[in-house]
Order: C-alpha cells, then structure tokens, then sequence
C-alpha cells in the first residue's frame, strides 16, 4: 500500500530543489549558454496576439516551462550541462536531482484523471501514449476545487518514485482527445496517428501550449443536446430528386445539391448534407451528435449513405480557439460557401448586435465567471432568449446567420 505522507515528503523535498537548482540557476544558465530564451521568443512571435489576451505573467510562465523542456527533455541540454564547471559547483543534493531528472527524461503529456488516491496525488492516464501514472500537482486540486475539467496539459518529471508538473498546469473544460488530435493534424498534417501527434508536441510545444487560449471556454450545450461539430463522408450512385424534394428541402449550386430537414437542420442541430453529382460524394455536417444520427438514416431511406457515426467529431469551442490562435477557423462545412447568401440590412442590424453581446458576454466565460446574460442583451438590445441560444450556440451559430 502506497504511503502517501512519506511520498508527500519526497514530492515537497524535490519541489525545493528542484527551485533551486532549475528555476533559480539552470533556467538562466541555459539563457545564457545556448539562448533558448531567444529561440523561444522567437517561436512566439507569431502569437503576440494571442499573448496579449492571456494574463500578464503568463508570457514568463511558459518561457520557463519551455526552457525547462528544452533542459531535460530526451537528448536535452541536461546531457551536457552536467559535465559543465558551474553545474559541478552545485551542492551535493542538487547536483543528484539534475542527474535524477537526466536519466528521466521530462515530457508533455494531455491526461485525464482516472482517480484521486489522496490529496494532492492523482492517478492519471496519457491520452495518447495510454500510460498510467501517479501525479503530485497541488495546482491540479486549486483548479478542481472551482471547476470540472475534461482534459490536462502538463509538462511532467519523475522524482523517483511519482511525476510532478514543472511549470503552468493547463485545464481544458471543453476540449477532448478527439479535439486535440484535430488540432494536431490542422497543424501538421503529416501527422496520422497518436505516436505521430506526441513526437511533433515535444518537438514544437509552443504550438500545443497555444491551446491556453481556450482552456476557460465551457461546454455548450443547447435544448439538452450536447453542441458539437460533426461531420462524415460517404458515396452513392444517381439520386432521385423528385423523391428527396419529399422529405427535404432542396438546393442547388452546380454540381452540389444541399439538403435541409424541417427538424434536424433547425436550431440547435443545423445538420445539412450534401450530394456532389460529379464526384457521388454524399456529405453531411452538423452541430448535434443527434442530428447528425437522425440524417443519417434518413439519407439511407434515399440511398444516400454516409457513416454512422462521424469522421469528425470536435467541440465548438476547438474552433473559436483556432480562430482565435491562427486568425483563420477551419471550415467543416465542405460546401457552405456555395450556398452563402448576402444579408439583407435588417439580417446585418441583428448580427451586428448578436456579435455586441457576444463581445460583451466573452470575457466572463473566459474568465471561468458566469455571464449575467439578461442584463448583457438588454445592453446589446438583444431578446434575452435570442441570447441564450446565440451563446449556447456560440461563434459557430453567428456566423450560420449570415445565410
């Protein structure tokens, strides 16, 4: 039976050493020897914007999580620092926790709680590799105290005996796997399975830590369905038109047909699918697992078959994220642009105060604080249940009203 109090002692032995001999020496050490304070200014350049919006020290936070990385990752700078003079100067203690840490390498890990054995100590589960290990994160129990969390982003070391976090602990509240591995593949897509993703994450973690910017947005659920962005592909011969115009509405833009359902295309499930005559690519993408489900067998009844469960399965919030992160969101809907409509005045009028709320209730949501939402669509002049469902729906459905 573990001992918990001896393991504690141990975890709160290192975490001082590991302050003195890394944060307040070896950081800047490797400043100083192989600049990677300036590599990583570098990498973050692009994302100055995404900086501003974060908090104030959160800047520093991740420079020290990223040279700490750089230091005791596999075939780290640790490997050569330790036959360096001033490391040899290091008391006794603190030179046998850098050589600890060297013949453990540290790493990224995206992992979910699988138990919680005693404070401050979880049993965790890397989502990509499947590794099971015990964790001491103080800051894991802060943030579980206030709020429910899907998903954890930390930079992890071995002391011997358990892991410990270096650096900010990131919390998702709305991201899954699913979600992350999207966003890997937007970024590189030479990636193509879970041992491809962990390579490219601790080969470029600025990209990954980018994911902060979205760690405060919550779950969106609407009418009781789950909001999600899901979509999937299939094939089929010649269709009937005159046959399909009997249970949906029908459009066309050569060479794709696009068909909405007096239900499933509505609000909150916005499922619509495709036919591309040329290719005989049937698509179908919504916002509802329940909608995307409920199309599905509906196209079967045509002929049209797509999978029964989505390629894609992604939380909304992913997207903003993205958006957010790269200034560009990825399209999910293969044909929307096809069927996109200029809006009248009086659809621009209502937008543009559809987007004041949502500009007004954002920061409360990302701030983890509940958005007092009747007095913020009085202030944007918009029917408090208008802005329900537009923030249920977030960004995504905004932008669904410029048809």
């Amino acid at each position: 039976m573990t001992d918990y109090n001896s393991l504690l002692a141990i975890c709160q032995n290192d975490s001082r050493i590991s302050k003195e001999a890394v944060d307040d020496f070896l950081v800047y050490y490797a400043c100083a020897r192989d600049k990677t304070d300036q590599v990583f200014d570098r990498k973050i350049a692009r994302f100055a914007h995404v900086i501003r919006e974060m908090p104030s020290n959160w800047n520093g936070l991740i420079k020290a999580q990223f040279i700490g990385h750089q230091i005791f990752k596999a075939g780290g700078l640790i490997g050569k620092y330790l036959n360096h003079g001033a490391v040899k100067e290091l008391k006794p203690e603190q030179r046998n926790y850098l050589k600890k840490m060297a013949d453990q390498p540290w790493r990224f890990s995206f992992g979910t709680v699988s138990a919680n054995p005693s404070p401050d100590f979880y049993e965790m589960e890397d989502v990509f590799t499947g590794d099971a290990y015990l964790l001491h994160s103080r800051s894991m129990s802060q943030t579980l105290a206030e709020h429910h969390v899907l998903l954890w982003f930390n930079l992890i070391g071995y002391n011997g005996s358990c892991w410990q976090t270096f650096g900010p602990v990131i919390a998702y509240k709305s991201f899954s796997p699913d979600d992350i591995f999207f966003f890997a593949t937007e970024i590189n897509p030479e990636i193509e399975s879970e041992e491809d993703l962990t390579a490219d994450m601790e080969e470029n973690p600025i990209l990954y830590m980018m994911l902060a910017a979205g760690s405060n947005y919550p779950l969106i659920k609407s009418r009781g369905h789950e909001i999600v962005q899901v979509s999937g592909q299939g094939h089929s011969g010649d269709i009937d038109v005159q046959a399909l115009k009997s249970g949906f509405t029908v459009e066309y833009v050569k060479p794709v047909f696009r068909l909405n359902h007096a239900v499933w295309s509505e609000h909150p499930h916005s499922t619509v699918a495709y036919y591309h005559e040329e290719l005989g690519t049937v698509s179908l993408a919504g916002l509802t697992d329940a909608g995307y489900h409920e199309m599905a067998l509906l196209l079967k009844k045509y002929g049209l078959v797509v999978p029964a469960d989505p390629d894609i399965r992604i939380h909304v919030p992913l997207l903003k994220t993205m958006e957010t992160v790269f200034k560009k969101r990825p399209q999910i809907d293969p044909y929307y642009h096809l069927f996109e409509k200029t809006s009248s005045p009086q659809a621009q009028a209502s937008l543009a105060k559809l987007n004041q709320f949502m500009a007004l209730a954002l920061p409360y949501i990302n701030s983890g604080k509940e958005p007092d939402i009747d007095a913020l669509a009085k202030k944007a002049g918009v029917d408090p249940e208008s802005a329900r469902d537009v923030l249920a729906a977030a960004l995504n459905k905004v932008k669904e009203m410029r048809k």
